[in-house]
Protein backbone atom coordinates (compact mmCIF):
# COMPACT_ATOMS: atom_id res chain seq x y z
CA UNK A 1 0.00 0.00 0.00
CA UNK A 2 1.26 3.56 -0.74
CA UNK A 3 2.01 5.94 2.06
CA UNK A 4 -0.37 8.95 2.04
CA UNK A 5 -0.55 12.06 2.85
CA UNK A 6 -3.41 14.12 5.10
CA UNK A 7 -5.48 16.58 3.00
CA UNK A 8 -3.57 19.96 2.98
CA UNK A 9 -7.12 21.74 3.75
CA UNK A 10 -6.20 20.92 7.67
CA UNK A 11 -2.59 21.47 7.44
CA UNK A 12 -2.65 25.15 9.16
CA UNK A 13 -5.96 25.63 10.91
CA UNK A 14 -7.92 22.29 12.31
CA UNK A 15 -11.22 22.73 14.45
CA UNK A 16 -12.22 20.52 16.97
CA UNK A 17 -16.43 20.55 16.73
CA UNK A 18 -17.79 19.88 20.27
CA UNK A 19 -21.05 19.56 21.14
CA UNK A 20 -21.53 22.86 22.55
CA UNK A 21 -20.33 23.77 18.96
CA UNK A 22 -22.66 22.21 17.09
CA UNK A 23 -25.35 23.47 19.41
CA UNK A 24 -24.50 27.21 19.21
CA UNK A 25 -24.41 26.68 15.20
CA UNK A 26 -27.87 25.28 15.41
CA UNK A 27 -28.75 28.12 17.04
CA UNK A 28 -27.31 30.57 14.67
CA UNK A 29 -29.41 28.82 11.81
CA UNK A 30 -32.46 29.26 13.96
CA UNK A 31 -31.86 33.00 14.21
CA UNK A 32 -30.77 33.52 10.33
CA UNK A 33 -33.78 31.09 9.08
CA UNK A 34 -36.06 33.28 10.96
CA UNK A 35 -34.51 36.75 9.88
CA UNK A 36 -34.71 35.70 6.52
CA UNK A 37 -38.30 34.63 6.96
CA UNK A 38 -39.74 38.04 8.21
CA UNK A 39 -37.20 39.91 5.46
CA UNK A 40 -37.19 38.10 2.40
CA UNK A 41 -35.91 40.61 0.14
CA UNK A 42 -33.17 41.71 2.72
CA UNK A 43 -30.17 40.49 0.42
CA UNK A 44 -27.88 40.16 3.79
CA UNK A 45 -30.05 37.86 5.89
CA UNK A 46 -30.16 35.77 2.66
CA UNK A 47 -26.91 35.51 2.42
CA UNK A 48 -26.53 34.85 6.46
CA UNK A 49 -28.60 32.37 5.87
CA UNK A 50 -26.55 30.59 2.86
CA UNK A 51 -23.32 31.01 5.11
CA UNK A 52 -25.07 29.45 8.34
CA UNK A 53 -26.31 26.05 6.01
CA UNK A 54 -23.00 25.96 4.88
CA UNK A 55 -21.15 25.89 8.31
CA UNK A 56 -23.69 23.17 9.54
CA UNK A 57 -22.95 21.35 6.59
CA UNK A 58 -19.02 21.57 7.74
CA UNK A 59 -20.12 20.34 11.06
CA UNK A 60 -21.66 17.55 10.11
CA UNK A 61 -18.57 16.33 7.65
CA UNK A 62 -16.43 17.03 11.06
CA UNK A 63 -19.08 14.84 12.96
CA UNK A 64 -19.23 11.90 9.65
CA UNK A 65 -22.99 12.74 8.83
CA UNK A 66 -22.60 13.09 5.38
CA UNK A 67 -26.16 12.65 4.19
CA UNK A 68 -26.98 15.54 6.53
CA UNK A 69 -24.31 17.27 5.40
CA UNK A 70 -25.31 16.63 1.71
CA UNK A 71 -28.54 18.49 2.86
CA UNK A 72 -27.30 21.62 4.36
CA UNK A 73 -24.82 21.96 1.17
CA UNK A 74 -27.44 21.74 -1.14
CA UNK A 75 -29.72 24.38 0.97
CA UNK A 76 -26.93 27.15 0.96
CA UNK A 77 -26.03 26.08 -2.76
CA UNK A 78 -29.80 26.88 -3.66
CA UNK A 79 -29.41 30.58 -1.93
CA UNK A 80 -26.16 31.42 -2.84
CA UNK A 81 -26.96 30.45 -6.56
CA UNK A 82 -30.35 32.97 -6.40
CA UNK A 83 -27.76 36.02 -5.18
CA UNK A 84 -25.37 35.41 -7.58
CA UNK A 85 -28.19 35.19 -10.02
CA UNK A 86 -29.77 38.50 -8.76
CA UNK A 87 -26.56 40.38 -8.26
CA UNK A 88 -23.94 38.74 -10.85
CA UNK A 89 -21.75 41.57 -10.65
CA UNK A 90 -21.20 40.91 -6.65
CA UNK A 91 -17.79 39.55 -6.23
CA UNK A 92 -18.67 37.98 -2.86
CA UNK A 93 -22.13 36.23 -3.71
CA UNK A 94 -19.78 34.49 -6.62
CA UNK A 95 -17.04 33.41 -4.49
CA UNK A 96 -19.55 32.04 -2.19
CA UNK A 97 -21.27 30.01 -4.82
CA UNK A 98 -17.96 28.98 -5.87
CA UNK A 99 -17.16 27.41 -2.04
CA UNK A 100 -20.77 26.13 -2.18
CA UNK A 101 -19.94 24.44 -5.16
CA UNK A 102 -16.97 22.68 -3.74
CA UNK A 103 -18.12 21.97 -1.03
CA UNK A 104 -20.88 19.96 -2.42
CA UNK A 105 -17.94 18.14 -4.92
CA UNK A 106 -16.31 17.11 -1.79
CA UNK A 107 -19.33 15.76 0.01
CA UNK A 108 -20.16 13.81 -3.23
CA UNK A 109 -16.46 12.49 -3.25
CA UNK A 110 -16.80 11.28 0.40
CA UNK A 111 -20.31 9.40 -0.50
CA UNK A 112 -18.40 7.87 -3.84
CA UNK A 113 -20.57 10.03 -6.52
CA UNK A 114 -17.48 10.67 -8.33
CA UNK A 115 -20.05 12.11 -11.44
CA UNK A 116 -21.92 13.95 -9.49
CA UNK A 117 -18.88 15.60 -7.46
CA UNK A 118 -17.34 16.37 -11.30
CA UNK A 119 -20.07 18.16 -12.12
CA UNK A 120 -19.57 20.13 -9.10
CA UNK A 121 -16.24 20.75 -9.29
CA UNK A 122 -16.51 22.18 -12.79
CA UNK A 123 -18.73 24.52 -11.68
CA UNK A 124 -17.01 26.01 -8.70
CA UNK A 125 -13.67 25.70 -11.17
CA UNK A 126 -15.52 27.99 -13.69
CA UNK A 127 -16.70 30.93 -11.40
CA UNK A 128 -13.00 30.28 -10.10
CA UNK A 129 -11.48 30.89 -13.14
CA UNK A 130 -13.80 33.82 -13.91
CA UNK A 131 -12.59 35.55 -11.18
CA UNK A 132 -9.08 35.52 -11.26
CA UNK A 133 -9.50 36.40 -14.39
CA UNK A 134 -10.83 39.41 -13.43
CA UNK A 135 -9.22 40.32 -10.15
CA UNK A 136 -6.26 38.98 -10.78
CA UNK A 137 -4.17 40.90 -8.26
CA UNK A 138 -5.99 38.84 -5.43
CA UNK A 139 -4.07 36.11 -4.68
CA UNK A 140 -7.02 34.48 -2.65
CA UNK A 141 -8.82 34.02 -6.58
CA UNK A 142 -5.28 32.66 -7.65
CA UNK A 143 -5.34 29.97 -4.84
CA UNK A 144 -8.49 29.07 -5.19
CA UNK A 145 -8.13 28.45 -8.93
CA UNK A 146 -5.17 25.96 -7.99
CA UNK A 147 -7.38 24.22 -5.64
CA UNK A 148 -10.15 24.03 -8.09
CA UNK A 149 -7.92 22.38 -10.53
CA UNK A 150 -6.12 20.00 -7.78
CA UNK A 151 -10.42 18.74 -6.96
CA UNK A 152 -10.57 17.97 -11.18
CA UNK A 153 -7.29 16.24 -11.24
CA UNK A 154 -8.33 14.16 -8.55
CA UNK A 155 -11.76 13.34 -9.45
CA UNK A 156 -11.05 12.50 -13.13
CA UNK A 157 -7.95 9.98 -12.01
CA UNK A 158 -10.62 8.41 -9.68
CA UNK A 159 -13.10 8.17 -12.98
CA UNK A 160 -9.68 6.60 -15.25
CA UNK A 161 -9.73 9.64 -17.56
CA UNK A 162 -6.12 10.30 -16.72
CA UNK A 163 -5.16 12.18 -19.65
CA UNK A 164 -7.14 15.28 -18.44
CA UNK A 165 -6.24 14.38 -14.68
CA UNK A 166 -2.73 14.96 -15.85
CA UNK A 167 -3.59 18.23 -17.40
CA UNK A 168 -5.08 19.89 -14.32
CA UNK A 169 -2.38 18.37 -11.93
CA UNK A 170 -0.02 20.46 -14.62
CA UNK A 171 -2.36 23.49 -14.04
CA UNK A 172 -2.61 23.11 -10.57
CA UNK A 173 1.11 22.70 -9.66
CA UNK A 174 2.18 26.26 -12.13
CA UNK A 175 -0.48 27.91 -10.42
CA UNK A 176 1.32 26.93 -7.18
CA UNK A 177 5.04 27.73 -8.58
CA UNK A 178 4.16 31.16 -9.26
CA UNK A 179 2.53 31.92 -5.89
CA UNK A 180 5.58 30.83 -4.30
CA UNK A 181 7.99 32.69 -6.26
CA UNK A 182 5.88 36.25 -5.51
CA UNK A 183 5.14 34.59 -2.13
CA UNK A 184 8.25 32.78 -1.03
CA UNK A 185 7.74 33.25 2.55
CA UNK A 186 4.16 32.16 2.86
CA UNK A 187 3.38 28.55 4.39
CA UNK A 188 0.41 27.95 2.65
CA UNK A 189 2.04 28.11 -0.57
CA UNK A 190 4.92 26.45 -0.16
CA UNK A 191 2.98 23.50 1.12
CA UNK A 192 0.42 23.75 -1.76
CA UNK A 193 3.19 23.61 -4.00
CA UNK A 194 4.81 20.91 -1.63
CA UNK A 195 1.37 19.08 -1.81
CA UNK A 196 1.33 19.42 -5.79
CA UNK A 197 4.04 18.01 -6.33
CA UNK A 198 3.77 14.65 -4.74
CA UNK A 199 0.33 14.47 -6.70
CA UNK A 200 2.33 14.60 -9.54
CA UNK A 201 4.79 12.26 -8.54
CA UNK A 202 1.94 10.11 -7.43
CA UNK A 203 0.19 9.99 -10.66
CA UNK A 204 3.26 9.50 -12.50
CA UNK A 205 3.74 6.45 -9.89
CA UNK A 206 0.54 4.75 -9.85
CA UNK A 207 -1.07 5.58 -13.01
CA UNK A 208 1.98 6.19 -15.42
CA UNK A 209 3.81 3.66 -13.88
CA UNK A 210 6.86 5.73 -14.73
CA UNK A 211 9.95 5.93 -11.69
CA UNK A 212 12.20 8.33 -13.61
CA UNK A 213 9.57 10.81 -13.90
CA UNK A 214 7.79 10.47 -10.69
CA UNK A 215 11.24 10.25 -8.70
CA UNK A 216 12.15 14.67 -9.56
CA UNK A 217 8.67 15.43 -8.09
CA UNK A 218 8.89 13.56 -5.23
CA UNK A 219 12.54 14.96 -4.80
CA UNK A 220 11.07 18.58 -5.32
CA UNK A 221 8.38 18.22 -2.59
CA UNK A 222 11.05 16.93 0.01
CA UNK A 223 12.98 19.75 -0.71
CA UNK A 224 10.60 22.12 0.11
CA UNK A 225 9.39 20.04 3.28
CA UNK A 226 12.67 20.30 4.56
CA UNK A 227 12.46 23.93 4.25
CA UNK A 228 8.78 24.01 6.05
CA UNK A 229 10.50 21.84 8.94
CA UNK A 230 13.40 23.95 9.56
CA UNK A 231 11.23 27.05 9.30
CA UNK A 232 8.06 26.28 10.48
CA UNK A 233 8.62 24.03 13.14
CA UNK A 234 5.29 24.83 15.63
CA UNK A 235 3.56 22.61 12.26
CA UNK A 236 4.80 18.80 13.07
CA UNK A 237 2.42 17.98 10.27
CA UNK A 238 5.41 18.89 8.02
CA UNK A 239 7.58 16.47 9.62
CA UNK A 240 5.32 13.62 9.05
CA UNK A 241 4.57 14.69 5.11
CA UNK A 242 8.74 14.98 5.02
CA UNK A 243 9.07 11.13 6.30
CA UNK A 244 5.70 10.00 3.55
CA UNK A 245 7.72 11.55 0.81
CA UNK A 246 10.91 9.83 1.48
CA UNK A 247 9.22 6.40 1.94
CA UNK A 248 8.02 7.30 -1.80
CA UNK A 249 11.59 8.07 -2.79
CA UNK A 250 12.75 4.54 -0.93
CA UNK A 251 10.75 2.90 -2.97
CA UNK A 252 11.68 3.66 -6.17
CA UNK A 253 15.43 2.85 -5.23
Amino acid sequence: MSPSLVPREDDLARTKITFRDDYERGKDIELSKELYAAYPQNVDFKNGLAISYSKLGSTHITLGNLDKALTFFEKGMELSKELYAAYSQNVEFKNVLAIAYEKLGETHTSLGNFDQALTFYEKSMELSKELYTAYPQFIEFKNGLAIAYEKLGETHTSLGNLGQALIFFEDETKLFQELYTAYPKNVDFKNGLAFSYVQLGVFSLEQLKDKAKAKPYFKQAEALWVELVRDAPQYAQFQQYLEVVRQYLAGLE
